[in-house]
């Protein structure tokens, strides 16, 4: 039960950042067509291009530079697709800028380099999808991080592997427990019948489950619900026996801990990704049955990496915060915010009015998160550029909706920051 919602935790992150990269993908794409008409046409150069920083302001560089997954961002592949694409921007810069007539070696560097990112980027979706390296990494973290106890044996029961929820619940450290065995925590209130029965069961179907009592290593009996099951290599051969337990009084609050960590952003508390897809399904159900408008916005945060950089993560941490707090006084009980990753947030509002109510709302978000922050007795000020699409006029997809609000959030930012747009079409 638990190890399945662990599993499930590491898939839809693996998923969702294999869905992102491909539209990240598409994007850059699309921005590398708009530099060839501009070298084509002798157009002037975009300011963002030129500058100083440019592969961090398109499209696939905001979703590279929000990924705050430690171990992705750690894979080789990733770490050389930053590289390239960073390499692909100075590139363009250079061609952008150049005054003379460009050299087909010049311009050939640019198609190499567009190259190498699209067999790197197909590589890392692979891996997102098939790498058991990684998944056993994420796998990792939930591990650590979960709040019931795990206790992880060889085939013969020597434990070779402990959480720290283990060591809270038992009183045993890792180092007491490792080389050690299951019986370490065994009561004297269950006979030999007892743990024959459990045993036979995990040869005959690979699992067993039920409450049993067991001993603190101060010598206090407790009553846990624990759950044993088999783990075999590709081969078919018994590898590992993996137990997960946890006090019977407070099951079923470590499993809506477990379901709050699916579902809700650590940092702010606000839904994640995930819940926010959900209710936005949820919103457009309820609106073409009722025949109603759902507006979709998607925000980008304004000088947010200048604070992070020049007041540290702590402070960027903490502003973040507030930035969360800022948007849920701004919205009704009925809509939803989410942080969708880095400095960037999400909303979905239902039951609509009209194309003003929406405005209202955009204009007070603006407002208030270009009030000054204080960080670490510093004041700091950032605003949001915010992308607005309509349900239905726009779509009736969820997907393009999101899609159309980061498209017009794009163009915000590109036209000055500090405002909102609404999606206008791709023409």
């Amino acid at each position: 039960m638990y190890r399945s919602l662990f599993q499930a935790l590491t898939t839809n992150e693996l998923e969702q950042y294999a869905s992102e990269l491909d539209k990240a993908v598409e994007d850059h794409a699309r921005w590398l067509a708009r530099i060839n008409r501009a070298l084509i046409c002798h157009l002037p150069p975009d300011s963002e291009e030129v500058g100083e920083t440019p592969h961090r302001l398109c499209h696939f560089g905001r979703w590279y530079h929000g990924i705050d997954n430690p171990y992705l961002a750690g894979a080789e592949t990733f770490i050389r697709i930053g590289d390239i694409h960073e390499k692909m921007h100075l590139s363009a810069k250079r061609l952008l800028l150049k005054s003379g007539p460009i050299h087909v070696g010049e311009y050939d560097e640019l198609v190499v380099l567009a190259g190498q990112l699209r067999n790197l980027a197909n590589t890392l979706h692979d891996e997102l999808r098939h790498n058991s390296n990684l998944v056993s990494k994420l796998m990792t973290k939930v591990f650590d991080n979960a709040k019931e106890a795990v206790l992880i044996t060889a085939p013969d029961g020597t434990i070779i592997n402990v959480n720290s929820a283990f060591s809270e619940v038992t009183g045993y450290s890792e180092e007491e427990a490792i080389g050690n065995t299951p019986k370490l925590l065994q009561s004297s209130i269950h006979g030999a019948d007892f743990y024959e029965q459990m045993w036979q069961e995990l040869r005959n179907y690979g699992r067993w489950q039920g409450e049993i009592w067991n001993r603190r290593k101060s010598g206090e009996n407790y009553l846990e619900w624990l759950s044993i099951a088999a783990v075999h290599d590709k081969q078919g051969k018994l590898s590992h026996y993996v137990a997960i337990f946890a006090d019977i009084t407070s099951e079923k609050e470590n499993k809506e801990r477990l379901q709050y960590l699916a579902h809700y952003d650590q940092l702010t508390h606000l839904p994640n990704r995930i819940l926010f897809n959900d209710r936005m399904r949820q919103a457009l159900a309820q609106a073409k049955r009722e025949q109603r408008q759902v507006a979709v916005m998607f925000l980008d945060l304004d000088g947010f990496k200048e604070v992070n950089d020049s007041l540290g993560h702590n402070a960027g941490d903490e502003m973040l915060r507030q930035v969360a707090q800022r948007l849920e006084d701004c919205l009704r009980a009925t809509d939803t915010v989410a942080r969708f990753g880095g400095d960037e947030f999400t909303i979905v509002l239902p039951e609509i009015d009209n194309r003003h109510s929406v405005i209202r709302i955009a204009n007070k978000i603006g407002e208030e998160i270009a009030k000054p922050y204080t960080l670490d007795g510093q004041e700091a000020h950032i605003t949001t550029s915010i992308g607005i699409s309509l349900y239905p006029d726009d779509s009736e997809a969820p997907e393009k909706l999101l899609d159309y609000a980061d498209n017009a959030m794009y163009h915000a930012k590109r036209h000055g920051k500090n405002h909102h747009e609404f999606y206008i079409g791709e023409g």
